[in-house]
């Protein structure tokens, strides 16, 4: 009966797909499990070195403002240096990176950390205001989560 049903539903590509999972899932789990680990470390690479660019970013605007409170935040992420190949050398124990919802793996370079973290144009604000740094002219204020305000919208009676 269930045969009956898998047929109807997934068609005869898909009954024989899932059939060949289930006569050597024993041997496809162990690669699947090996495959989850390497990806597993290698994100959690970059969110090391990710965690020290925020430090840093957020180091150097703090010493700028001290310098000059009244900068704005084209002034500030001007200034901002980051040291790409100290921190790539510093912070990576394993020689590749990948973002969460990546497939595969990137091999450590500065270069390509550096279009990873900061691929975001308002990365660096978003970094400064999670921490309460904020410029003249910025709203001050919570963030709002404008996944919930859409959903909200549409859920509304």
């Amino acid at each position: 009966m269930s045969k009956i049903w898998l047929e109807l539903f997934l068609g005869k590509i898909g009954s024989y797909i899932v059939n060949f999972f289930s006569k050597y899932y024993i041997w496809i789990l162990p690669f699947v499990f090996v495959y989850g680990i390497f990806m597993s470390l290698a994100s959690y690479n970059l969110r090391r070195i990710e965690k020290k660019v925020n430090y840093e970013i957020i180091n150097q605007t703090r010493y700028l403002l001290r310098k000059n409170p009244k900068a704005n935040f084209i002034s500030v992420v001007d200034n901002i240096v980051i040291n790409w190949e100290e921190i790539v050398k510093l912070y990576s124990f394993f020689p590749y990176v990948a973002n969460e919802f990546d497939f595969w793996v990137t091999k450590v370079k500065p270069s390509k950390v550096r279009e990873l973290i900061m691929g975001d144009e308002n990365r660096i604000r978003l970094v400064l205001e999670r921490q309460n740094i904020f410029f003249e002219g910025d709203k001050k204020g919570i963030r709002q989560n404008l996944y919930l305000n859409y959903t909200n919208k549409i859920f509304k009676k």
